[in-house]
Protein backbone atom coordinates (compact mmCIF):
# COMPACT_ATOMS: atom_id res chain seq x y z
CA UNK A 1 0.00 0.00 0.00
CA UNK A 2 1.26 3.44 -0.91
CA UNK A 3 1.44 6.32 1.55
CA UNK A 4 -1.18 8.20 -0.48
CA UNK A 5 -3.59 5.27 -0.22
CA UNK A 6 -3.08 5.04 3.55
CA UNK A 7 -3.78 8.77 3.90
CA UNK A 8 -6.93 8.34 1.82
CA UNK A 9 -8.12 5.49 4.06
CA UNK A 10 -7.33 7.57 7.14
CA UNK A 11 -9.35 10.42 5.63
CA UNK A 12 -12.31 8.08 5.13
CA UNK A 13 -11.98 6.75 8.69
CA UNK A 14 -11.64 10.22 10.21
CA UNK A 15 -14.73 11.53 8.44
CA UNK A 16 -17.01 8.54 8.79
CA UNK A 17 -16.20 7.53 12.40
CA UNK A 18 -17.87 10.60 13.84
CA UNK A 19 -20.53 11.14 11.24
CA UNK A 20 -23.48 8.75 11.65
CA UNK A 21 -22.74 6.94 8.37
CA UNK A 22 -20.56 3.98 9.50
CA UNK A 23 -16.77 4.03 9.18
CA UNK A 24 -16.52 0.21 8.97
CA UNK A 25 -18.92 0.20 6.02
CA UNK A 26 -16.96 2.81 4.08
CA UNK A 27 -13.60 1.17 4.76
CA UNK A 28 -15.15 -2.09 3.57
CA UNK A 29 -16.85 -0.87 0.39
CA UNK A 30 -14.15 1.57 -0.77
CA UNK A 31 -11.81 -1.18 -2.10
CA UNK A 32 -14.83 -2.93 -3.65
CA UNK A 33 -16.00 0.12 -5.59
CA UNK A 34 -12.55 1.02 -6.92
CA UNK A 35 -11.41 -2.59 -7.35
CA UNK A 36 -8.47 -2.26 -4.95
CA UNK A 37 -7.10 -4.94 -2.67
CA UNK A 38 -8.79 -4.85 0.74
CA UNK A 39 -6.49 -3.28 3.33
CA UNK A 40 -7.45 -5.80 6.03
CA UNK A 41 -8.69 -5.60 9.59
CA UNK A 42 -5.37 -4.49 11.16
CA UNK A 43 -5.30 -1.26 9.12
CA UNK A 44 -8.96 -0.65 9.96
CA UNK A 45 -8.21 -1.05 13.67
CA UNK A 46 -5.23 1.33 13.38
CA UNK A 47 -7.62 3.91 11.95
CA UNK A 48 -10.00 3.42 14.87
CA UNK A 49 -7.12 3.82 17.32
CA UNK A 50 -6.29 7.18 15.73
CA UNK A 51 -9.91 8.24 16.17
CA UNK A 52 -9.77 7.05 19.79
CA UNK A 53 -6.88 9.38 20.60
CA UNK A 54 -8.71 12.23 18.88
CA UNK A 55 -11.67 11.79 21.25
CA UNK A 56 -9.37 11.47 24.27
CA UNK A 57 -7.62 14.70 23.30
CA UNK A 58 -10.79 16.63 22.46
CA UNK A 59 -12.58 15.58 25.66
CA UNK A 60 -9.45 15.47 27.84
CA UNK A 61 -11.06 17.68 30.50
CA UNK A 62 -14.13 15.42 30.73
CA UNK A 63 -12.02 12.29 31.09
CA UNK A 64 -9.70 14.05 33.54
CA UNK A 65 -12.72 14.86 35.71
CA UNK A 66 -13.99 11.27 35.47
CA UNK A 67 -10.60 9.92 36.60
CA UNK A 68 -10.33 12.53 39.35
CA UNK A 69 -13.75 11.57 40.73
CA UNK A 70 -12.89 7.87 40.53
CA UNK A 71 -9.62 8.10 42.44
CA UNK A 72 -10.73 10.74 44.95
CA UNK A 73 -14.16 9.33 45.72
CA UNK A 74 -16.20 11.97 43.90
CA UNK A 75 -19.38 11.62 41.86
CA UNK A 76 -18.93 8.47 39.73
CA UNK A 77 -22.45 8.37 38.29
CA UNK A 78 -21.36 9.27 34.77
CA UNK A 79 -18.58 6.69 34.85
CA UNK A 80 -21.18 4.11 35.87
CA UNK A 81 -23.30 5.07 32.86
CA UNK A 82 -20.34 4.60 30.52
CA UNK A 83 -19.50 1.23 32.07
CA UNK A 84 -23.07 -0.05 31.80
CA UNK A 85 -23.36 1.24 28.22
CA UNK A 86 -20.18 -0.66 27.35
CA UNK A 87 -21.00 -3.88 29.23
CA UNK A 88 -23.18 -5.52 26.57
CA UNK A 89 -20.61 -4.69 23.87
CA UNK A 90 -17.93 -6.42 25.97
CA UNK A 91 -19.99 -9.61 26.26
CA UNK A 92 -21.03 -9.82 22.62
CA UNK A 93 -17.63 -8.70 21.33
CA UNK A 94 -15.85 -11.38 23.39
CA UNK A 95 -18.14 -14.07 21.99
CA UNK A 96 -17.49 -12.94 18.41
CA UNK A 97 -13.71 -12.85 18.93
CA UNK A 98 -13.53 -16.23 20.69
CA UNK A 99 -15.62 -17.95 18.01
CA UNK A 100 -14.03 -15.95 15.17
CA UNK A 101 -17.38 -14.64 13.92
CA UNK A 102 -17.23 -11.74 11.44
CA UNK A 103 -19.79 -9.78 9.41
CA UNK A 104 -17.28 -8.30 6.96
CA UNK A 105 -19.48 -8.57 3.88
CA UNK A 106 -20.05 -5.59 1.52
CA UNK A 107 -23.55 -6.74 0.58
CA UNK A 108 -24.65 -6.51 4.21
CA UNK A 109 -24.04 -2.74 3.99
CA UNK A 110 -26.84 -2.43 1.41
CA UNK A 111 -29.55 -3.36 3.86
CA UNK A 112 -28.06 -1.93 7.06
CA UNK A 113 -27.51 1.46 5.40
CA UNK A 114 -31.11 1.71 4.27
CA UNK A 115 -32.84 0.23 7.32
CA UNK A 116 -30.83 2.07 9.97
CA UNK A 117 -30.71 5.22 7.88
CA UNK A 118 -34.52 5.31 7.97
CA UNK A 119 -34.58 4.61 11.72
CA UNK A 120 -32.07 7.41 12.22
CA UNK A 121 -34.27 9.80 10.24
CA UNK A 122 -37.33 8.92 12.33
CA UNK A 123 -35.44 9.39 15.61
CA UNK A 124 -34.09 12.76 14.46
CA UNK A 125 -37.49 13.88 13.15
CA UNK A 126 -39.71 12.69 15.98
CA UNK A 127 -37.34 12.40 18.97
CA UNK A 128 -38.33 14.43 22.02
CA UNK A 129 -35.04 16.40 21.88
CA UNK A 130 -35.56 17.84 25.36
CA UNK A 131 -33.19 16.39 27.96
CA UNK A 132 -29.61 17.29 28.88
CA UNK A 133 -26.86 14.91 30.00
CA UNK A 134 -27.93 15.21 33.63
CA UNK A 135 -31.31 13.68 32.70
CA UNK A 136 -29.71 10.54 31.25
CA UNK A 137 -30.50 7.71 33.66
CA UNK A 138 -28.43 4.60 34.28
CA UNK A 139 -31.15 2.49 32.66
CA UNK A 140 -31.17 4.68 29.54
CA UNK A 141 -27.38 4.50 29.29
CA UNK A 142 -27.70 0.71 29.38
CA UNK A 143 -30.29 0.84 26.58
CA UNK A 144 -27.93 2.93 24.44
CA UNK A 145 -25.22 0.33 25.07
CA UNK A 146 -27.57 -2.46 24.03
CA UNK A 147 -28.30 -0.62 20.80
CA UNK A 148 -24.56 -0.21 20.21
CA UNK A 149 -24.20 -3.99 19.89
CA UNK A 150 -25.80 -3.74 16.45
CA UNK A 151 -22.84 -1.64 15.26
CA UNK A 152 -20.83 -4.85 15.06
CA UNK A 153 -22.61 -5.28 11.73
CA UNK A 154 -21.04 -3.08 9.00
CA UNK A 155 -23.30 -0.27 7.87
CA UNK A 156 -25.23 0.08 11.13
CA UNK A 157 -22.85 2.83 12.36
CA UNK A 158 -21.84 2.97 16.01
CA UNK A 159 -22.42 6.71 16.26
CA UNK A 160 -25.60 6.40 14.19
CA UNK A 161 -27.27 3.73 16.32
CA UNK A 162 -26.27 5.34 19.65
CA UNK A 163 -27.58 8.70 18.40
CA UNK A 164 -30.79 7.03 17.22
CA UNK A 165 -31.38 5.44 20.62
CA UNK A 166 -30.32 8.57 22.51
CA UNK A 167 -32.70 10.83 20.56
CA UNK A 168 -35.48 8.25 20.87
CA UNK A 169 -35.00 8.35 24.66
CA UNK A 170 -35.39 12.15 24.59
CA UNK A 171 -31.81 13.47 24.64
CA UNK A 172 -31.04 16.67 22.75
CA UNK A 173 -29.06 16.09 19.55
CA UNK A 174 -25.87 17.67 20.90
CA UNK A 175 -26.16 15.77 24.19
CA UNK A 176 -26.74 12.44 22.45
CA UNK A 177 -23.76 13.26 20.22
CA UNK A 178 -21.44 13.97 23.15
CA UNK A 179 -22.44 10.78 24.96
CA UNK A 180 -21.87 8.85 21.72
CA UNK A 181 -18.39 10.37 21.37
CA UNK A 182 -17.45 9.59 24.98
CA UNK A 183 -18.85 6.08 24.66
CA UNK A 184 -16.62 5.52 21.62
CA UNK A 185 -13.52 5.46 23.85
CA UNK A 186 -14.12 2.18 25.74
CA UNK A 187 -15.72 0.71 22.62
CA UNK A 188 -12.73 1.41 20.36
CA UNK A 189 -10.37 0.13 23.07
CA UNK A 190 -12.30 -3.14 23.01
CA UNK A 191 -12.05 -3.27 19.21
CA UNK A 192 -8.28 -2.78 19.49
CA UNK A 193 -7.95 -5.51 22.10
CA UNK A 194 -10.00 -7.87 19.93
CA UNK A 195 -7.74 -7.17 16.97
CA UNK A 196 -4.63 -7.70 19.09
CA UNK A 197 -5.99 -11.04 20.32
CA UNK A 198 -6.63 -12.21 16.76
CA UNK A 199 -3.15 -11.15 15.68
CA UNK A 200 -1.45 -12.91 18.61
CA UNK A 201 -3.48 -16.05 17.95
CA UNK A 202 -2.66 -16.07 14.22
CA UNK A 203 0.38 -13.83 13.79
CA UNK A 204 1.07 -12.50 10.33
CA UNK A 205 3.97 -10.63 8.80
CA UNK A 206 2.96 -6.96 8.91
CA UNK A 207 4.53 -3.67 7.89
CA UNK A 208 4.54 -1.27 10.83
CA UNK A 209 4.75 1.94 8.76
CA UNK A 210 1.24 1.74 7.22
CA UNK A 211 -0.24 1.06 10.67
CA UNK A 212 1.50 4.09 12.22
CA UNK A 213 0.54 6.36 9.30
CA UNK A 214 -3.07 5.17 9.39
CA UNK A 215 -3.36 5.91 13.10
CA UNK A 216 -1.59 9.29 12.83
CA UNK A 217 -3.61 10.69 9.92
CA UNK A 218 -6.84 9.24 11.28
CA UNK A 219 -6.14 11.17 14.51
CA UNK A 220 -5.66 14.42 12.58
CA UNK A 221 -8.74 14.06 10.38
CA UNK A 222 -10.87 12.89 13.32
CA UNK A 223 -10.08 16.04 15.31
CA UNK A 224 -11.37 18.27 12.51
CA UNK A 225 -14.50 16.18 12.05
CA UNK A 226 -15.38 16.18 15.78
CA UNK A 227 -15.23 19.99 15.78
CA UNK A 228 -17.30 20.18 12.60
CA UNK A 229 -20.04 17.81 13.78
CA UNK A 230 -20.40 19.58 17.15
CA UNK A 231 -20.82 22.88 15.29
CA UNK A 232 -23.13 21.37 12.68
CA UNK A 233 -25.55 19.80 15.16
CA UNK A 234 -26.17 23.20 16.80
CA UNK A 235 -27.36 24.62 13.47
CA UNK A 236 -28.93 21.72 11.58
CA UNK A 237 -30.70 18.38 11.94
CA UNK A 238 -29.17 15.00 11.04
CA UNK A 239 -31.58 14.51 8.12
CA UNK A 240 -28.87 14.91 5.47
CA UNK A 241 -26.89 11.98 6.92
CA UNK A 242 -29.99 9.76 7.05
CA UNK A 243 -30.74 10.53 3.40
CA UNK A 244 -27.12 9.86 2.46
CA UNK A 245 -27.26 6.43 4.10
CA UNK A 246 -30.41 5.48 2.21
CA UNK A 247 -28.90 6.74 -1.06
CA UNK A 248 -25.69 4.78 -0.37
CA UNK A 249 -27.65 1.58 0.23
CA UNK A 250 -29.60 2.03 -3.03
CA UNK A 251 -26.39 2.73 -4.96
CA UNK A 252 -24.68 -0.35 -3.53
CA UNK A 253 -27.72 -2.49 -4.31
CA UNK A 254 -27.33 -1.84 -8.03
CA UNK A 255 -23.51 -1.73 -7.99
CA UNK A 256 -22.92 -4.96 -6.08
CA UNK A 257 -25.82 -7.06 -7.37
Amino acid sequence: MTVLYIILLAFIQGITEFLPISSSAHLLIFPQIFNIEDQGVIIDIAGHIGSLFAVLYFYRHDFSLILKNFFKGGDNSFLLKLVLATFSTVVVGAILVLFNIEFRNPKVVIYTSIIFGLLFYLADRFGKNRDGMEKLTVKEAFYIGMAQILAIIPGVSRSGITLTEGMYLGLKREVALKFSFLLSVPTIILVGLGGAYKFIKSPESIDVLPIVLMALFSFIFSLFVIKFVLYFVKKCSFKIFALYRVALGIFLYFYLK
